[in-house]
């Protein structure tokens, strides 16, 4: 016989996931805005880094005005943000967009072709791991691309995990498209954040914990 469930945790849990709802339409709105006011190239970088940092914040239960938040964190994190992850962001863009040609010239499923998949998508899981990592360690500029290689050769099994989570975000976005400018992009980066501090928050705990 089961225990039933008291009515009020149901509706504390739709207000919690319709919070989350609004949480990843203002981040998408916030980041399109912001990377907007860069003039794309050198504004996505902050952009992506402050949603990352301002969702790792919820996640930990921080409240704090998110509008005036983001905006001045974008502003702190410009210069360092682009040091950062503009160039794995960059690099990610510019192998899409060959990606995107070598699809529309028929030669994707060339040896090239798919040589050419493989790197954009090892691309973006570097970003969408230095990401997190830039916002959860305090390390120099220089070390957090290698961190972050280091860290994806080691644990094959969670980077396969967002790589399922990117999937998912692409696929539904491809087919009902009307969500990528108003959820698509802050859906990512809520799930990655979370999935990624979430991982480093449980790798942390393994090496502080001491050996039997």
């Amino acid at each position: 016989m089961t225990t039933p469930i008291p009515a009020g945790t149901w509706a504390l849990r739709v207000h919690a996931a319709c919070d989350w709802v609004m949480w990843t339409m203002t981040v998408n709105a916030l980041v399109i805005a912001s990377a907007l006011a860069g003039g794309i190239v050198l504004g996505t970088a902050p952009a992506v880094v402050t949603a990352t940092a301002l969702t790792r914040r919820r996640l930990r239960g921080e409240a704090f005005p998110v509008i005036r938040t983001f905006a001045g964190t974008w502003r702190d994190e410009f210069w360092r943000a682009n040091a950062v992850v503009g160039p794995p962001l960059a690099v990610t863009a510019l192998l899409t967009l060959q990606v995107a040609g070598s699809a529309s010239g028929g030669t994707l499923g060339t040896a090239s072709g798919v040589a050419l998949c493989v790197a954009a998508v090892l691309a973006f899981l570097v970003t969408a791991v230095v990401t997190p990592l830039y916002t959860h360690y305090d390390l120099p500029l220089r070390a957090y691309l290698p961190t972050a290689s280091r860290w994806m050769l080691r644990n094959a099994a969670p980077v396969l995990l967002l790589a399922v989570a990117a999937a998912g975000v692409i696929g539904i976005s491809a087919l009902i498209p009307g969500l990528v400018p108003f959820v698509s992009v802050g859906a990512w980066l809520t799930i990655s954040t979370a999935l990624a501090i979430g991982l480093f928050t449980a790798n942390d705990r393994l090496v502080a914990s001491p050996a039997p």
